[in-house]
């Protein structure tokens, strides 16, 4: 990927599973929590919700780690209609939406003048899927993008903060 030429590794933590690939914020949280016990430094968040969680929120808040979230796939303004994580304004989270072949904000991608940072390909990228592998669109496709950056600048830098990986 992306950051292949550094000494990474990568923690798969499940919180979406049976047949309808539901999951839980709780189980979101344990995850984190987890991630963060075993020292991770990045976590990646493709996934989102329009439900509001004081409890995800103080958990991204007081971790030490740097958070990519998906920016979600409504062409929507997450400043007036918030998907969480992703529109937390947290120091320590960075909110991504997706930009076509062109380089273009795709339509589907949400924006957000001040609740989206950034957006990276996520057209047509070849992942992981339930089950196999195939092209996929949406945020939840470019954020693993922007992981795969900040992970970079984790590699060179020596003890750097979110804060400032996200700047």
């Amino acid at each position: 990927g992306v950051a292949s030429n550094v000494n990474v590794q990568i923690m798969s933590l499940k919180i979406h599973g049976g047949t309808s690939s539901s999951g839980s914020v709780s189980s979101a949280i344990k995850a984190i929590q987890y991630a963060e016990a075993m020292g991770a430094d990045i976590c990646n968040l493709s996934w989102g919700t329009t439900n509001y969680s004081q409890a995800l929120e103080l958990t991204i808040r007081e971790s030490s780690m740097l958070f990519v979230t998906a920016a979600g796939n409504n062409g929507l303004n997450n400043n007036s209609t918030p998907v969480f994580p992703a529109s937390l304004r947290l120091p320590n989270l960075i909110s991504v939406g997706y930009i076509d072949h062109d380089g273009y904000l795709d339509i589907s991608s949400n924006y957000g003048v001040s609740t989206v940072d950034i957006a990276a390909p996520g057209e047509e990228i070849f992942s992981t899927l339930v089950g196999t592998y195939g092209y996929s669109n949406g945020s939840s496709m470019a954020a693993p993008h922007v992981t795969g950056l900040a992970a970079m600048i984790y590699a060179y830098h020596d003890n750097i903060y979110p804060a400032q990986v996200k700047e």
